[in-house]
């Protein structure tokens, strides 16, 4: 850990070209992936090791995929069994899971549709329990438990309910009453929320309605986050923080604009909230650029700095398949390596000394070659305080523990689901299956992963790629 701070020392104020900052996060990466395999427990070695074989099973990733999206929506469980068998005499067991695993599901085969009623509940009580450290319990006790154990290790948590598209002004209204139950509880102080689940009827041809309607559900939000203040480590209170999730490219604008009116109000002058962008948009930089502008003559008027969390996305098969169906040119970028060129562009945009100070920045990523690059950046401008690191609870918790004590500070984004809800996360369940093993995710690559190797030569001459593109001609 010792090399990692010197490195990070040596370049503490000290502007560096382009060329400079990308060896530089090069050499930082390969010092925390070395620290960061030494720190790996027991359970997480054996957990990374099956992803590790799913990665070389293709049928059996088909299987889990497959499974985990059309058997467990359902709440009839002879339907659940009757699908589960269909898929494993389509599919066979797969290899890459453990003996007793196996054993579990070879007896589900046979036994599954004669006893569906004992045997589903038991497969959905494994399913949740297996992948309780992504989808934490939402239940008051277990949540509390959990809030306050990373609490204790220094580490905030940005709550996020999962759930299903709002279909009706009824659920929306319960979401919303969900939300502000947790800006009243104690323990929580950091809550995500999309505005697709605050209003059941966002039209885009009638703008001005929809933001009027919106606004009213929004400013709720905030008043009780202003109402229900947070004691500090130093002593000082804080408001608490509400941050606005991105979803489609449809809502992008919409969003920006209903984040833009209602801090522009002096009721929420001191208010510091957050939005999300997402670098796989191309509008994504000017959005920042135009929220930069707006937050430094806040700022200079005496209002309380804004937030944003930059991620690369998180919809790419949902706007993919919404453009083929119109017939549309897609929203993100076409290719990764411009999504990876415009992150580093709004980083090292938003790493700038003025631009900072009005605008706080979440770096969301698990690729640590944009974790080190972003370490670099903001330790040239002196703005630590000001730029922090973001990661998603329980993925790849051994890389977290090493940025965490290299950067003094972590914020989990933390998905949470109770078990009525529990086939609500089926969705956010296959997206994370989907990260760790798609073939351009960094955290498909990450398992097993040491510098020096053929895949950490590809993986750098990635991030290298990348840094290069950063002309803005190019990533159109």
């Amino acid at each position: 850990m010792h090399q990692a701070r010197d490195l990070l020392g040596s370049v503490m104020g000290s502007p560096m070209s382009l060329q400079d900052r990308e060896k530089k996060s090069i050499e930082l990466a390969a010092l925390i992936l070395s620290e960061s395999n030494k720190t790996l427990t027991k359970e997480e070695k054996k957990r990374y090791g099956e992803l590790h074989r799913m990665m070389s099973d293709p049928i059996g990733k088909v299987f889990l995929t497959t499974m985990t999206d059309q058997c467990f929506r359902s709440k009839n469980n002879q339907r659940i069994a009757n699908q589960m068998v269909y898929l494993l005499n389509l599919y066979g067991i797969p290899k890459f899971f453990s003996p007793f695993k196996r054993l579990q599901l070879h007896l589900f085969k046979l036994f599954g549709e004669k006893l569906a009623d004992f045997l589903v509940p038991l497969a959905i009580f494994t399913l949740r329990k297996e992948t309780s450290s992504v989808i934490i319990p939402g239940e008051k006790g277990p949540l509390s438990r959990h809030i306050k154990k990373r609490k204790e290790q220094g580490i905030r948590l940005n709550l996020n309910h999962l759930g299903e598209g709002i279909l009706g002004e009824e659920e929306a209204i319960r979401r919303m009453s969900i939300y502000l139950e947790d800006l009243k509880h104690p323990h929580i102080d950091y809550v995500s929320i999309k505005i697709s689940t605050i209003h059941s009827q966002l039209n885009l041809l009638s703008w001005d309605r929809t933001i009027d309607d919106l606004e009213k559900r929004l400013k709720q939000l905030y008043v009780a986050a202003m109402e229900n203040p947070i004691t500090l480590p130093d002593g000082r209170t804080s408001s608490k923080f509400v941050n606005l999730d991105m979803e489609e490219y449809r809502d992008l604008h919409l969003t920006k604009d209903l984040f833009i009116k209602i801090l522009s109000e002096p009721e929420f002058h001191s208010l510091s909230a957050g939005i999300v962008l997402q670098a796989y948009l191309p509008d994504s930089y000017e959005i920042q650029k135009e929220l930069t502008h707006w937050a430094i003559k806040r700022v200079k008027n005496g209002g309380a700095p804004i937030k944003i969390r930059i991620v690369k996305g998180a919809n790419m098969a949902m706007e993919q398949h919404e453009a083929s169906l119109k017939g549309w040119p897609q929203a993100p970028y076409t290719s990764k390596v411009r999504t990876d060129a415009n992150y580093k562009r709004m980083v090292i945009y938003a790493c700038e000394p003025e631009n900072a100070r009005a605008v706080h920045i979440g770096i969301a990523s698990h690729n640590i070659f944009d974790i080190s690059f972003a370490m670099i950046l903001r330790l040239e401008n002196r703005v630590e305080r000001e730029i922090t690191f973001e990661m998603l609870e329980g993925m790849a918790d051994h890389m977290r523990r090493v940025v965490q004590s290299l950067t003094g500070d972590m914020l989990l984004y933390c998905a949470v689901a109770t078990r009525e809800d529990f086939q609500s996360a089926i969705a956010y369940l296959i997206r994370r299956l989907d990260e760790n093993t798609g073939a351009e995710n960094f955290l498909a690559h990450s398992f097993g992963l040491k510098a020096g190797t053929k895949e950490w030569k590809i993986q750098s001459s990635i991030f290298s790629e990348a840094c290069k593109l950063n002309d803005i001609a190019k990533l159109i």
